[in-house]
């Protein structure tokens, strides 16, 4: 049981650093990431990238697709 705690917290400690870092990255306060905002933060970002990133294709990125680029290695962990 201490086990899964000591998981639980490091998953949140983990989370709550992506979500401030996404809010250093999200210049206009909207939420979304666009390209624009994720290249000032990942140069090396291409547009195809950005593409697979997008999963919904609605041209910016939510906190779910940034959790899953971050954990399929589409882009470096914020941290």
């Amino acid at each position: 049981m201490k086990k899964i705690a000591i998981q639980a917290a490091t998953i949140l400690a983990l989370t709550v650093t992506a979500v401030s870092a996404e809010g250093e990255i999200d210049t206009d306060g909207d939420g979304l990431l666009s390209y624009n905002e994720l290249l000032a933060a990942h140069p090396e970002l291409t547009e195809e990238t950005f593409v697979s990133i997008d999963t919904n294709a609605d041209g910016a990125v939510d906190a779910d697709e940034m959790k899953m680029a971050s954990e399929s290695g589409l882009l470096p962990a914020e941290g």
